[in-house]
This record gives C-alpha cells, structure tokens and sequence, in this order.
C-alpha cells in the first residue's frame, strides 16, 4: 500500500476524539491508539528511502543477538566479556518493558543492579578526574557501575559474572482514610557469590528497571527552553513543586533515564549498550572491565569492522537511534466517563504539577508523555542513594505515563526499581514534592481513587 494513504487511513483510523485533541497540531503522525495491538512498536510514517534504509538497519542491531568474540562475524561478535543480555529485546519486548522479577520474588535479568558511592562524589565534578566515569556518579572500584550476571568466559582463568543477585522483600502496610489496606513491596537488593572479592565499604546496590520505549524520539525534539520553562527550584509560587533540569557537565541538560541523567536518545543507547551488552562504542571506548578484573582486560575483542574500531560503530549506534526515534507516542483516542472523571481527579489532586499534561515540540507538535522531565525530590522512601551528575539521591526525573495502561496489561511493575505492582503502589509510595498530591489521593472516596486509577490505565 503506498505510504500516503497509509498515511491517511491511520489518521481516519484515529477517530473525533484525537482529531479534536490534536487539532493545533500540523499533524497527527505521530499518536498511536494507546488500547491497541502493540501499541509501543507502531512506526511513524517514514519521511524517505533513507531513513527507512537507516531504520531498518537499526533494527537488525536493536533485535538480533551479539555473540562473542572471537567469531566469524564481525558485524556483531563485540559482546562481553562481561554482560547482562545479548540483545536489546531482552529487556524491551514490543519496544516495551519487560518483567523483573519472578512470582517467586528471584530477580528476572531485566532488573540491572547497579553500584554507586555516594559519600565520593563531587555534585561539581570534574571530568578530568580519571575516577569519575563518563555517565556521571562514582563507582564501585571493584564492580565498576553494574554487575554483571554473565561473562564470555567458562574456565578459571577467563571472564566470570560478577555476582548472584537476589531480592528480599519486605512488606509494608497503608490503610487509607476509609480503612481500606493495601500491602506494598519494599525490595532490598542483595549480591551473593562476589567473584571478585567484597564491594567497597561506601558502595551502595540500588536497582533499575527497563522503561517502555515509547516516542523516544519525540522526547528529543522538546526545546530545553520547554522544559527549563518549567523549573522552580526555590518553589516560588508556593505549590511544593520544585523541579530542576539535571545539568551535565557538557552543559547540556538531561532528559533521558531515570535520572535525567543522558541528553540524547544517542547517549543513552551508548550507555545502555555498554553497560549492558559490553559494547564498546565512541561514548564509551573501552571495555568496563575494572583493573583487578584480569581476565576481563584480557579477554579477545571484536575485530574491527568497516565502520570502525569500535564494538557498535557510530554507523549503527545513530541507526538504532533511528530506529528507535521512528515509533509513536501511546495516546487514548477516548476515554471512559469513569476515566474523564479520573482526570479531572488526576489534575485536582495536584499531579499534573510534575505530570504535565501538554509540552510543546520544535516543530509544533504537541505531546502528552504526562512528565515535566526534570527531577523532583521524591522523599526519602523512595531514594535509592545515587547521586549522578547533579541529581540527588532522592531526585528521580518525572516518569512519562504514556502507554502506562499497556505496561499494566502486560504484567510489569512501575517506578525505577520495580517495586510497584500497580500504578496505584507507585501512588502510594510517593513522597517528598510528591506527599501532598499522595496524602490527597488518600483522602478520596474509594469511588474517586478508582476513577483515577481507571484513567490512568487508559493512558
């Protein structure tokens, strides 16, 4: 079918209600129906050949498996030596999420644990520093940033994983004003079987879960002055609400990951792809092997291809950056009278503070991610005890719910470590900037909280 009319028919596809929604914008391409099949993998009308040429070259690095070297490939034999999976679908199924943890409670690979040392970082680091690592906090000097619960290697003398990781879970009771209980989940990372000796005695194991994919390449087409717009760092207007933009060092300002931490959609698939796959690539030249991790450092590497030195070419890193950038943003093209209900709730309540419900693209476009993508302090229940580049412990970027009702139906949990099971969990765990909308949510007739939760499974 020619791509115009394609093109079309998903815009009559639709419907009123998005028509009406989207009317300021010059168009429409990029909204998919957030109730529908697959919802984080529908593709943006591709602009030409080219770009549909890079895309699909993105793909095959995004979907297909890295193997180790040496190998007979050379296009993707850079795995390792120490690695959690071997392809990027591992942990985004559908572009989406994926789960984290078993029935059982056991941590599924998905589920990074990763280290940091908050007592050695300087908020106003130098690069120049050889100790302080590119993406930005200090590091275990045994483990680097993550364990890595793979190697390339099976004798004594090669690469081994790094760890056994393991979960405990204790719960935690709420009851709401009307006496209604819920149970939360308060997940404690643990490291059994450290093959390299023990963990700095600063070292701290916090965890992350994979976020959905979703409009990834919108997100970067936000002017910073959009977001910077936004910030209130000595909360002027009184609301409680004091966002601040992450700011690198680089001077740019973060707005990917969970901590605003990356400025780019390129940067963070580099970080991803080495800290993760043990890529090594242009952001992150040599393998994260630690210098008491012999047979890491001496592990073969992938030879150099066409393209480069490197295990993932700057050629392939900006095509599965293309790749990514070409899927739509998960938007309901209507919702329930219970749901509108719960998005007046929603906004009453005092989360579109942080939750913004519009932002405004460089072209003219307007998106609905339900985030301001600056960090918030979120309380100390919810800090995890990082500090990277100018975020604190407590301070977590604004999570986007777009598609966070697909995230739901697929069994995955919510906020950045997975401790939520349901999006009303991660409600009640809020705190900090957060406590009054939480302790509002609270207040509400069980009638009320279900309308809003009903809304928010139809994002």
């Amino acid at each position: 079918m020619n791509r115009r009319i394609s093109a079309a028919l998903a815009l009559i596809a639709l419907g009123g209600a998005a028509a009406a929604a989207y009317a300021g914008a010059p168009r429409f391409s990029h909204v998919t129906d957030a109730r529908g099949p697959a919802p984080f993998a529908q593709e943006i009308p591709t602009p030409d050949e080219a770009t549909l040429d890079q895309r699909l070259l993105g793909r095959s690095f995004f979907s297909i498996p890295w193997v180790a070297a040496p190998a007979a490939t050379t296009a993707r034999d850079g795995l390792g030596p120490l690695f959690n999976a071997n392809t990027c679908t591992s942990c985004h199924e559908g572009n989406g999420s994926a789960a984290t943890i078993s029935a059982d409670g056991k941590p599924l690979r998905p589920l990074l644990f990763k280290l940091a040392r908050p007592g050695a970082h300087d908020q106003r680091m130098d690069q120049t520093n050889p100790e302080m690592p590119s993406h930005g906090r200090m590091i275990d000097p045994t483990y680097g940033a993550q364990i890595a619960i793979n190697a390339t290697g099976h004798a004594p003398t090669e690469p081994r994983p790094e760890a056994r990781p393991r979960l405990t879970i204790t719960p935690e009771r709420v009851r709401y004003n009307d006496g209604t209980q819920r149970t939360l989940q308060r997940l404690t990372p643990r490291l059994d079987d450290l093959a390299y000796g023990p963990l700095a005695a600063d070292t701290v194991i916090f965890l992350r879960q994979p976020p959905a994919l979703a409009g990834l390449g919108l997100i970067e087409t936000i002017p910073d002055a959009q977001i910077l717009a936004y910030e209130d760092p000595e909360d002027a207007d009184g609301n409680g609400i004091s966002g601040r933009a992450n700011r690198l060092p680089s001077g740019q300002i973060g707005r990917y990951g969970w901590k605003a931490d990356e400025p780019t959609l390129v940067a963070q698939i580099a970080s991803a792809a080495a800290a993760d796959m043990g890529l090594t690539n242009s952001h992150y030249p040599e393998e994260l092997c630690q210098p008491g991790q012999t047979a890491c450092l001496a592990a073969p590497r992938g030879r150099p291809s066409p393209q480069g030195m490197h295990d993932l070419p700057d050629e392939r890193l900006n095509a599965i950056a293309a790749y990514l950038s070409g899927f739509k943003s998960p938007h309901p093209l209507s919702l329930t009278p219970e749901a509108q209900r719960g998005e007046q709730l929603f906004a009453s309540t005092g989360c579109t503070a942080c939750h913004r419900p519009e932002i405004s693209t460089s072209d003219g476009r307007t998106l609905r991610p339900l985030s301001d993508f600056l960090l918030h302090d979120m309380g100390p229940r919810l800090a995890d005890g990082a500090r990277v580049h100018d975020a604190g412990p407590a301070e977590f970027r604004t999570a986007p719910l777009w598609g966070l009702g697909a995230r739901l139906r697929a069994g995955h949990r919510f906020l950045h470590d997975a401790r939520a099971r349901t999006p009303e969990e991660a409600i009640l765990w809020h705190g900090g900037e957060a406590r009054t909308s939480r302790e509002t949510f609270m207040t509400l007739e069980r009638a009320d909280r279900a309308a809003l939760l009903t809304y928010l499974e139809q994002l």
